[in-house]
């Protein structure tokens, strides 16, 4: 691992989402409408960054032993913050919260033995990708007090999480039995459905949080 994978874009895009965590804290804690817009808008960028680190790093060829650690250290190190500064700030459900954390622990834990014992990266599943996206999401629901999307996409989490956790517990699982793992096949009308779904709900959430951040807007 060299120093200067550091500085390779992909790595710089994964690692902004941490240095974002302290901005989205402050902004939070203040309340008010503007500051309340501002936090929206960091978490936007860091969901954003979270799906062009990747894209990145195929496009430009700067894929790395660093990047496949640094991306999904990212994504827990920003969800386990959040949590936190949600609770504090915004109510967030403890029992969520738990959910949220105990899974990502989890797979820290495992990600670590096996990164320890036999030297393995395992780098971030789709079912995690999809699992970040959806938690931005609500979180970002919560920064903005944005009811629907709250309401909407807590199950959708909660589904992906699970989705997410089952396909860790079942790579590491055949890892440690020595099988090799088959690179991902990305099935077309699988492709088609996910895009169908992704767009679906984007298009609600969008369409009804316009209404909510035109009322937000206001009353700056």
């Amino acid at each position: 691992m060299l120093i200067k994978d550091f500085f390779k874009l992909p790595n710089l895009l994964s690692l902004s989402r941490i240095f974002m965590v302290p901005f989205i804290g402050y902004y939070l804690s203040k309340g008010d409408p503007l500051s309340t817009v501002i936090s929206f808008g960091i978490i936007a960028l860091a969901g954003l960054t979270d799906g062009l680190d990747g894209f990145a790093a195929r496009i430009l060829n700067q894929k790395s032993r660093l990047g496949l650690i640094l991306d999904p250290l990212a994504d827990k190190i920003m969800a386990v913050a959040l949590v936190i500064l949600l609770i504090l700030y915004r109510d967030f459900p403890l029992w969520l919260a738990i959910f949220i954390l105990s899974r990502d622990l989890l797979i820290l834990i495992a990600s670590s033995t096996l990164m320890a014992n036999k030297e393995i990266v395992v780098p971030s599943n789709l079912t995690g990708k999809y699992a970040f996206a959806s938690i931005v999401v609500l979180f970002a629901s919560y920064i903005t007090t944005f009811e629907f999307g709250i309401t909407f996409m807590t199950p959708i989490v909660i589904i992906f999480l699970s989705a997410s956790l089952i396909n860790y517990i079942i790579t590491y699982y055949k890892i440690y039995k020595g099988v090799e793992l088959r690179p991902y096949q990305n099935n077309k009308k699988l492709k088609f459905i996910r895009s169908i779904g992704s767009s679906v709900v984007i298009v609600l959430i969008l369409y009804n949080f316009y209404f909510h951040f035109i009322e937000l807007i206001g009353k700056i």
